[in-house]
């Protein structure tokens, strides 16, 4: 299963929570060459100085139909680009974004994990933007999160995996 969610929604919590099922399957790495972990850190998302590689995200899509198992569940980030290539190549995903009066609270969210003002000015003055494209994605299927409900809210990994939204 492959869960596409928006910045901020709980994917790296989850994934901690759930080590043996999940995983956090960041783009990073693929999206831009690195010089240093700390690029690859909150702190070091949005960072205009990081430099995009030139296959993306191509490479991301392949990296993820290569991780993909039915064993384990892989939390990527909502980028069209990368759901556009999913849809094409019949991959299904879930798509899980927040509502949109939850802008403030996600606006405190990443100020609290670390992540610097370029990566609000993408993800917070986008907002509008992001949603709007969100919300006209095709998906198997969709789930928007209540201002203060995380993944970890809506999916259980007990023995049977279920997502509860």
């Amino acid at each position: 299963m492959i869960i596409a969610a928006y910045a901020g929604t709980g994917k790296t919590t989850l994934a901690t929570m759930y080590p043996d099922k999940v995983t956090d399957f960041v783009c990073m790495p693929y999206k831009y060459y690195l010089a240093s972990e700390i690029d690859s850190s909150e702190a070091g998302k949005g960072n205009p100085d990081n430099v995009m590689r030139e296959d993306w995200p191509y490479n991301y899509v392949e990296a993820i139909k290569t991780t993909l198992t039915e064993s384990k569940t892989l939390l990527i980030p909502s980028d069209s680009r990368v759901l556009a290539i999913l849809r094409h190549e019949g991959i299904p995903y879930t798509l899980c974004y927040p509502r949109r009066d939850s802008k403030d609270f996600y606006r405190q969210r990443l100020i609290n994990r670390g992540n610097t003002e370029d990566f609000l000015s993408i993800f917070i003055d986008g907002w509008e933007w992001f949603l709007n494209s969100l919300e006209t994605v095709e998906a198997d299927r969709r789930i928007v999160l209540e201002t203060y409900q995380f993944l970890s809210d809506i999916i259980d990994f007990g023995e049977e995996q279920c997502v509860k939204a």
